[in-house]
């Protein structure tokens, strides 16, 4: 027996017919504007199949919905709770083709610097199980102790100075370190810092007060001989509530002003 639907004159076999025969997009869905008339003959439609689809939104969150269609006619769809493991894969998969954040990019160079193992995919897609979104994922804030541990002696993401302060090191892409420091808190140093399994020599930017280079070195104690006097000679009138000492070996090296010292 045909059911005929209310105020339109055609069977429910007819709509389901109607239905297979439409052109679809992309997606498989039918646009609604091509045919308006399904939107009042849905009611008529029972779902052929029933799935759940993961997908990551504009601000970098997993979300998921349950689709009913009927064919590949969308009939419903409503947000239900994300599968774990379909979103641990899903953020693992994006974070990968994306850039990572600048902090993990700089971990990143400290561990290929430090020549240690590290599978990434493995470890972000463990820190991904049981979050719900991309701003969730930190490799810093989730290494393993063993290799933190051989991070800090290999790779350290600062170094220690005679003034007594630590200061940052960048690590580039081409296996080369670098720091910034003012020249002021290296007095009486003669060997260059240098870090990791090859002891590579650090870069050092000397700071004027200004905050300014005044050298680059990777010879602390050829800077000290030779090309101190004249940047003393130079900066001294310029910066005068800052130590300009004639003798830089065994002066003490300090981040204050005179004044403060």
């Amino acid at each position: 027996m045909s059911h005929v639907m209310q105020g339109s004159g055609l069977t429910a076999a007819a709509v389901k017919g109607h239905a297979r025969a439409l052109h679809f997009d992309a997606c498989g869905i039918a646009p609604a504007a091509a045919h308006p008339e399904l939107r009042f003959y849905r009611e008529w439609l029972d779902p052929t199949s029933s799935e759940i689809e993961h997908s990551i939104d504009a601000s970098g969150r997993v979300v998921a919905k349950r689709i009913e269609r009927y064919d590949a006619l969308m009939l419903a769809e409503q947000p239900v709770e994300p599968d774990p493991d379909c979103a641990a894969a899903l953020l693992t998969s994006e974070w990968l083709r994306r850039t990572p954040p600048a902090a993990d990019q700089e971990l990143l160079r400290r561990i290929r610097f430090a020549d240690l193992a590290f599978d990434i995919e493995s470890h972000v897609r463990a820190v991904g199980y049981g979050v719900r979104s991309l701003a969730d994922i930190s490799l810093s804030a989730t290494l393993p102790r063993e290799l933190a541990t051989a991070l800090d002696r290999d790779a350290p993401a600062s170094i220690a100075v005679p003034s007594g302060r630590r200061i940052p090191i960048d690590y580039a892409d081409d296996g080369s370190v670098s720091a910034s420091v003012k020249l002021q808190e290296l007095f009486g140093l003669a060997e260059t810092p240098k870090i990791g399994p090859r002891q590579v020599p650090v870069l050092l930017a000397l700071l004027a007060p200004n905050g300014r280079p005044v050298q680059l070195t990777r010879d602390l104690r050829s800077f000290w001989d030779r090309t101190y006097p004249e940047v003393r000679k130079e900066l001294r009138g310029r910066y005068p509530r800052h130590p300009w000492p004639e003798d830089p070996w065994n002066a003490v090296a300090t981040h204050r002003t005179k004044g403060r010292a």
